[in-house]
């Protein structure tokens, strides 16, 4: 694909934007609608306007006494307190909760109002917990003025108050019930996209270290037999054109199989995307494929024996990593191993356990620091990816193994 075209299906995809988890204590979320010290201001300005405006008019008459001035400061410092509604939604209710008490019997006072304001907003920004308790302290004491001696207030009044509290609690825990449900599920949301996305850096990881694990033994095995059959045919051009010519065909012949293994590779990863690249629907390699895994290396100079006993697995997966742990101990013989007189390739199958083994009798070549340990680790996670272990290491009467067993997975034997 082009970088063009790579450009406009990037261009094409959607935008993924991560939530924000918000906090039941701040409902209004800043996306166009009012800040919340805006929204407060307006909801104080909505009870001090009307308020202050029926005051003045009831009391305009008026000019001696305190009944004109206490109104007027009461609507002006339960409007104040309102403006604190959200964040010390108590200190809010305490305050007009107590001009209320004061100028309940005054006419023209909006100080219930503002009670029920102030309860709504415990409600909502605290919870039940606080607002059942402010609103049953906040009506008793109003019940017990209108009742008890000297009765400074009118039955009927505070009843009609009381309702009007229980109405804004009522409201108020049901805003804040689903604000608080909300604030859950958008937090929920945001977790789970979090994990989603881990989980998909885990998959990615898991597939590039798998991808890895093909290319080394693609390149690395094909590399060594090739440039072991090239360093053998140098050495013989001379006195044996012949054999030179042969093992320069082997070469030739190494390196197509090698780009054969990379396209049906890169076929896989490229499969319904681009269509099918040659070579991409190619069976992966097997237990059946070892005798010329064996015979290749045999060409390169390498002097190996295959001993094989019982039925391989009928699992694809499973054979191909028995013919990676082959391919690969056999490369790091032929690449390390000096003066090796023998190479035991040993596969034995059992429905109770499967063992494969690579062992050569020769002086481990000092390793570069850099590619050491390289193939090893990729097997041994081929093998964990099946339940099995690896062992390499070299033997107490020289030379080098590579043991990997594959034990019954929950104690079911092996289909063979």
């Amino acid at each position: 694909m082009t970088e063009k075209g790579d450009t406009a299906r990037r261009a094409a995809l959607p935008t993924t934007a991560l939530t924000v988890p918000v906090s039941s204590s701040e409902p209004l979320r800043r996306d166009g609608r009012f800040r919340p010290n805006v929204t407060d201001l307006l909801v104080a300005a909505a009870y001090t306007g009307p308020a202050l405006a029926s005051a003045i008019i009831f009391h305009l008459g008026e000019t001696e006494g305190s009944w004109f001035v206490l109104p007027l400061l009461a609507v002006v410092v339960s409007g104040a307190a309102l403006l604190f509604r959200r964040r010390t939604p108590m200190v809010s209710l305490a305050a007009t909760a107590s001009i209320m008490l004061i100028t309940f019997s005054a006419p023209a006072s909006f100080a219930a109002v503002a009670t029920a304001m102030a309860l709504y907003a415990v409600a909502v920004y605290r919870s039940a917990r606080h607002a059942v308790p402010g609103l049953l302290g906040t009506s008793g004491i109003l019940l017990l003025a209108a009742i008890l001696p000297p009765r400074s207030m009118d039955l009927a009044q505070a009843v009609q108050a009381i309702a009007v509290f229980v109405i804004a609690t009522l409201t108020g825990l049901n805003v804040g019930t689903r604000r608080a449900y909300v604030a859950a599920l958008v937090e929920r949301t945001d977790r789970l996209m979090r994990e989603r996305e881990h989980l998909a850096s885990i998959a990615a990881a898991a597939e590039r270290n798998a991808i890895a694990r093909e290319m080394h033994d693609i390149v690395s095995h094909g590399l060594a037999v090739m440039i072991s059959l090239a360093h053998g045919s140098a050495e013989i051009a001379a006195t044996d054109p012949a054999r030179a010519v042969q093992a320069m065909r082997q070469v030739a012949e190494t390196g197509r199989v090698a780009v054969s293994d990379m396209r049906r590779m890169l076929g896989v990863l490229t499969e319904g995307r681009s269509g099918q690249l040659p070579g991409a629907v190619a069976p992966s390699p097997g237990v059946g494929d070892v005798p010329a895994l064996v015979e290749l290396f045999r060409s390169a100079g390498l002097p190996v024996v295959l001993h094989s006993t019982g039925v391989p697995p009928g699992d694809a997966g499973i054979e191909l990593v028995i013919y990676r742990v082959i391919q690969e101990g056999l490369t790091n013989a032929l690449k390390y191993t000096k003066a090796a007189t023998a190479v035991t390739v040993h596969a034995q199958f059992s429905a109770q356990e499967i063992m494969v083994s690579v062992t050569d009798d020769g002086q481990p070549d000092v390793v570069p620091a850099d590619h050491a340990g390289r193939g090893v680790v990729g097997m041994r996670e081929r093998v964990a990816l099946y339940g099995g272990t690896l062992r390499a290491g070299s033997l107490t009467n020289g030379g080098w193994s590579v043991t990997a067993r594959f034990p019954t997975q929950n104690g079911a034997p092996w289909q063979l």
